[in-house]
């Protein structure tokens, strides 16, 4: 990582304008990432740098600093070096959509990761799966390049710490976590400015929302904690793409489940999976690979073009055992039907 580290701090002393891109529907690890890069190269270093990320930054990240500087859109041939940050693939930002070439360009990319199932698309990649969280690699970074970590700084990272282990609470919360927590708060790092935004902030769309998602949960023959919520279910709550967040943790409380997954639509025709696992037996990255996503082992997830089918199936079952019941399956088109467990 060292070597990756020194490769990367050779592009950024060369370049003077740099974009800083964040993966499509933006969290807390993406965008205190970029928001520390930013800082940092532009406040000690004299570079320009622009934020992007292809969707809107959600209301509750907005409390980092210059957030409302991100950009949508841009002519990538106009910057000297792209930073990519907190993305599994490159297709993670969504970029190369509007942009078919941005990675194949003369424009050197560095990629900043901690998935294992990085596809290393940049001329640098720095991508660590051991870390907790992306801002876990970028807080060594700084300090293995001398970059100092101001208060706007720590607090960015802590975004990310705090948003990819639920809060310190997550079992990728390591001594390690907890060093390095310490070490940004005695650097001016607010935490609870970053719980209360992340964890202690829901308006009651949101609520409405998770009210849905809790409705609709079951766990099946299998031991798989299931839920789904529609585009139709947004709407009537009121509630953005974003405020879906975080909910697939409270379904993962379930004692004794396999693991949990939550399929929601979203406004473009896709369904999106989101895995997540207390148990060490289960590898959730694979399961999500299955349908063309990915993540951590513990953690993962997917999209797909389609939509949620709600099939309702009847049977009778012997008296002593109660009376009749309702199963609720979940369907994929018949392209993409894999196996969930």
């Amino acid at each position: 990582m060292e070597e990756n580290f020194i490769q990367a701090k050779k592009l950024i002393d060369k370049a003077q304008k740099i974009l800083s891109i964040s993966h499509k529907r933006p969290d807390g690890d993406t965008l205190g990432s970029s928001c520390a890069l930013h800082l940092a190269l532009e406040q000690q270093l004299g570079k320009k740098v622009d934020m992007a990320c292809i969707d809107e930054v959600p209301e509750r990240f907005r409390f980092m600093a210059d957030m409302d500087k991100v950009i949508r859109k841009f002519n990538f041939r106009d910057y000297d070096l792209i930073i990519v940050s907190d993305a599994g693939a490159s297709y993670m930002t969504n970029y190369h959509t509007v942009y078919p070439d941005i990675f194949k360009s003369e424009v050197p990319v560095i990629n900043f990761d901690h998935h294992a199932s990085n596809d290393d698309f940049g001329k640098v990649n720095a991508v660590d799966s051991h870390c907790a969280s992306t801002t876990v690699l970028l807080y060594k970074f700084f300090e293995f390049v001398g970059l100092r970590i101001t208060p706007s700084i720590a607090t960015a990272l802590l975004c990310g710490i705090y948003n990819d282990t639920g809060s310190l609470m997550h079992s990728n919360t390591t001594i390690e976590v907890f060093e390095i927590t310490g070490k940004l708060m005695e650097k001016g790092g607010k935490i609870h400015q970053v719980s209360k935004n992340l964890f202690r902030t829901n308006p009651v769309s949101t609520l409405k929302l998770w009210g849905r998602v809790l409705e609709n949960a079951r766990v099946n023959d299998e031991g798989v904690t299931l839920s789904v919520v529609t585009w139709k279910d947004f709407k009537e709550c009121g509630a953005g793409p974003d405020e879906i967040s975080g909910v697939v943790d409270f379904l993962n409380s379930v004692p004794g489940s396999k693991f949990t997954v939550l399929l929601n639509e979203d406004e473009h025709g896709n369904v999106k999976g989101s895995f997540r696992t207390q148990r060490d037996d289960v590898d959730l990255a694979a399961l999500a690979g299955q349908f063309g996503g990915g993540g951590h082992k513990k953690a993962a997830g997917f999209s797909i073009p389609g939509r949620l089918q709600k099939e309702v199936h009847w049977k009778i079952v012997p008296a002593n055992q109660g009376n009749e019941s309702e199963l609720v399956k979940l369907s994929f088109p018949e392209s993409t039907k894999k196996s969930l467990v």
